[in-house]
């Protein structure tokens, strides 16, 4: 029934086909060609439209990007604006650190920093009186602040001054003139800090003329100006009218409170022309604002020229566009044209069916190739699913999600692994995760959850590590994940991932006891360690090398090797070939002991051992070395210390026999006894002076010292008396012993013949240091009285007298004087204290 009711009315339908309203008048319908144009423009026309909103967006983007630009430079003047307050501010504030005690220095100073600004300092006290003024137009002091009105001065900008010394911060007065300048100016005002009090206030102007000069050289377009105004709106510079306009005020704008920065429309002031102004506050002075302004034709031009641009290319493409819709269409209507013309000649006769000539094709392939790619795609995702899986299971990975708006949390298989929990267990809860944390860390992560989740939290990343406890054990895992959420900041989801990290914190672990027990060997043995890169020229070192090599952190060394400059030249050769060795391969470590230059001029001996840990595979070359260094100047110190004292040692035995010798050779054997007794007596005064040079280390000894240790033998307890003045001086080793037999031989022939040889006798030893022609002289005088009666000078020289000789003219380089008046002997001797001093 429905296939002969649909028969029936298709002749009806063949004699009266359905007409459009514009066809109605001429009877026939829209050809195919007509309806795939219509199509074709029913397409097109929302495109059309949306392009017009798009190149009305465009205008409007272009419009926008030209007060972008306006409100950018409008920035950039005000970050000039800011950098030349700041340049006053640092000169001020280094002015300010200066001494105060000084005035001369400071005022000149204060000339100095005012003359490099073009303009003058001035400085007041807590009274708001000016204390000092380098202005030369300012005559007195008190003439040089601004007038009432401004912002400085008694009745005006007191107040400033006041809030200086009241905040202790820096501030940017408005525009004021200047009461005996007559200038339009602003004031820049510092603290000036003593003992952390507020003490004085340090002022400098900002003229006008230079803030103009600023706005100016910012290159403006010859249709635009800059301007800057104050806190009360009064201009203080203009990029081209800046006599006229500095001082004037702005007219206010009423309609609305001006924020930081902004774009408005107005009137130019000079001319009364449109205009589109761009303001930016300026930082560093509170209220002031720069203008950037550029006529409203600049933008109207802009808007004109992008609409002819954009109107030009869409109807270029509305013509691209309707050729290639007819193209298209041609390629949509060949078949059926060659199908209706088939039809036609079958209809009318001109060929059979089996003859007519087949349509050509009009498949549509798009729609299976669509259906292969989505096949494919889907066996794709499901096996780059399973390779996700296989690296989450081989990495030890798991992976969650949860979403806090409907508590729905997924697991992973690998992430429930992870816990020593079957996969297909409940993912649990909050307290269920939070109770498969360790204890030592439960705290910490919880506390870290909590911070994240919290409301008014921004963070959208999530990472921590910590310890879970398992049925196997605890296990180390890294968490990370990623925090969505709304516009009010509440969180929405979280995606993440578990990663068993357990090996790599073993790993570091292991690592950090072993660098532990390193430092304190390190430290134990007092060694400093450090690891040198060949090829980058880079040096690390510990704390202790650099304290070693006398330098405070790795960046005041430079680069290796360049602190091989420090080494002794004597040493650096041998340092740099042992270095060689180990670097060539022909060496796998060295030891060397050098001496190093510290910054604080001390030559220090170090022991440094080094070896390559890495190598060129190609060439066999080092690229790494290690080593450790120890500071060995002590051990050097000791080592020199027991060579000089050995070859000292030597010398004095030596020296001590040669005497011992002489006083064998040339003392009288007449009396066996005498004899016996005489060189005993020597030899002790040797054993003595020898002793004195053992206890000082072979460095010398006192004169005092030397002179009652050979005095000693001599007296009794109630024997003669024997006195010793002079002051402290240290004897070189070689006049110790000189002086020793010098005193013994004196003491002897007193004891004969002299002072010593009565109970009444006195002997007086005096010494001091005389400057003479020659410099200074060591004076020692022997001097006896109240002993028998002195004889003349004897005939015959003995031993004594020659040993005397010997050594303190010929070995000491002095002179003797000896005389015998009636109180008895009086010895005299003057010795070059350069060859008798100890040294040091």
């Amino acid at each position: 029934m429905n296939q002969d009711r649909t028969r029936g009315k298709m002749p009806q339908t063949a004699r009266q086909p359905l007409r459009s309203p514009a066809s109605h008048s001429s009877g026939r319908p829209f050809a195919l060609r007509l309806h795939l144009v219509a199509l074709v423009l029913a397409v097109l026309l929302p495109a059309l439209a949306f392009a017009a909103a798009a190149a009305w967006d465009a205008v409007r983007g272009r419009v926008a990007a030209e007060e972008a630009r306006l409100m950018e430079t409008a920035r950039a003047l005000a970050a000039a604006i800011d950098s030349h307050i700041a340049g006053h501010m640092a000169a001020l504030t280094v002015l300010a650190a200066s001494p105060g005690e000084n005035a001369e220095a400071l005022a000149a100073l204060a000339r100095n920093t005012g003359r490099a600004f073009g303009g003058w300092v001035v400085i007041f006290d807590r009274g708001g009186a000016p204390v000092l003024h380098t202005n030369p137009q300012g005559g007195a002091m008190h003439t040089g602040v601004l007038g009432p009105g401004g912002a400085l001065g008694p009745g005006g900008g007191g107040r400033w001054v006041e809030q200086v010394f009241f905040t202790g911060r820096p501030v940017v007065t408005d525009l004021a003139r200047g009461r005996v300048s007559g200038q339009m100016v602003a004031f820049v005002l510092v603290p000036m800090l003593r003992e952390g009090v507020v003490w004085r206030v340090a002022g400098m102007p900002l003229l006008p003329a230079r803030l103009s000069q600023l706005l100016a050289s910012r290159g403006l377009d010859g249709r635009g100006a800059a301007a800057l105004t104050d806190g009360q709106g009064a201009f203080i510079g203009h990029s081209r009218q800046d006599e006229d306009l500095v001082g004037r005020l702005r007219p206010p704008r009423p309609e609305r409170e001006l924020g930081p920065q902004g774009i408005l429309q107005g009137r130019s002031l000079a001319d009364g022309s449109a205009i589109r102004t761009a303001y930016h506050a300026v930082a560093s002075a509170p209220g002031w604002l720069v203008w950037v302004n550029e006529p409203e034709a600049i933008f109207r031009e802009a808007m004109r020229r992008a609409l002819l641009r954009l109107g030009g290319g869409a109807a270029l493409a509305l013509l691209l566009g309707l050729a290639l819709a007819a193209a298209l269409t041609r390629r949509l209507l060949r078949p059926v044209e060659a199908l209706v013309a088939r039809a036609e000649a079958v209809a009318e006769g001109r060929t059979t069916p089996d003859e007519a000539p087949e349509a050509p094709p009009a498949r549509v392939s798009e729609f299976e190739r669509l259906r292969r790619a989505v096949a494919a795609a889907e066996a794709a995702l499901r096996e780059g699913e399973q390779e996700l899986r296989r690296v989450q299971r081989i990495g030890r990975v798991g992976g969650f999600m949860i979403d806090f708006r409907t508590g729905e949390s997924r697991r992973s298989a690998e992430y429930m692994d992870l816990l020593g929990a079957p996969a297909e267990s409940s993912p649990g809860s909050y307290a269920t995760w939070l109770a498969h944390v360790h204890p030592q860390d439960r705290a910490r992560a919880a506390a870290y959850f909590e911070s994240v989740m919290a409301p008014g939290a921004t963070q959208t990343d999530y990472a921590q590590d910590y310890r879970v406890l398992t049925p196997f054990g605890t296990r180390w895992v890294s968490a990370r994940a990623e925090i969505e959420r709304d516009a009010e900041g509440r969180v929405l989801r979280m995606i993440g991932a578990h990663v068993d990290v357990t090996a790599l914190k073993q790993a570091e672990q292991a690592l950090r006891d072993s660098e532990e027990r390193l430092r304190l060997a390190l430290e134990a043995a007092e060694l400093g360690a450090w690891e040198v890169d060949l090829r980058q020229g880079h040096a690390v070192r510990t704390p202790r090398m650099l304290e070693i090599l006398g330098f405070g952190s790795e960046a005041q060394f430079g680069a290796y090797p360049s602190w091989r400059d420090r080494l002794h030249p004597e040493d650096r050769e041998r340092l740099t070939v042992a270095v060689e060795q180990v670097r060539r391969g022909e060496s796998e470590r060295y030891r060397v002991e050098y001496r190093f230059l510290r910054p604080d001029g001390q030559w220090r001996w170090v022991e440094s051992h080094g070896q390559a840990v890495e190598r060129d595979p190609e060439t066999g070359e080092a690229l790494r070395l290690i080593g450790t260094t120890q500071d060995v100047t002590a051990r050097r110190e000791a080592e020199d210390r027991q060579k000089l004292l050995s070859r000292e040692v030597d010398h004095r035995a030596k020296n001590a026999l040669a005497v011992v010798q002489a006083a064998l050779r040339l003392t009288p054997r007449d009396d066996p006894a005498a004899f016996a007794k005489a060189i005993e007596g020597r030899v002790m005064a040797l054993a003595r002076a020898h002793t004195l040079l053992a206890l000082g280390k072979w460095k010398g000894a006192q004169l005092r010292e030397v002179l009652e240790g050979e005095l000693a033998p001599f007296l009794g307890a109630a024997g003669p008396a024997a006195r010793c003045s002079g002051p402290k001086l240290a004897l070189s080793p070689a006049a110790v012993q000189a002086v020793a037999m010098t005193c013994h031989e004196l003491a002897t022939n007193a004891a004969k013949h002299g002072a010593l040889a009565s109970p009444t006798g006195r002997l007086e030893i005096s010494w001091s240091v005389e400057e003479g022609a020659g410099g200074s002289q060591l004076h020692l005088c022997w001097a006896e009285s109240g002993g028998p009666p002195p004889a003349a000078a004897p005939m015959r020289r003995g031993f004594g007298t020659s040993l005397i000789e010997a050594t303190v003219v010929r070995q000491l380089g002095g002179r003797i004087a000896t005389d015998w008046p009636s109180e008895g002997l009086l010895w005299q001797a003057w010795l070059p204290l350069s060859r008798v001093q100890a040294a040091g």
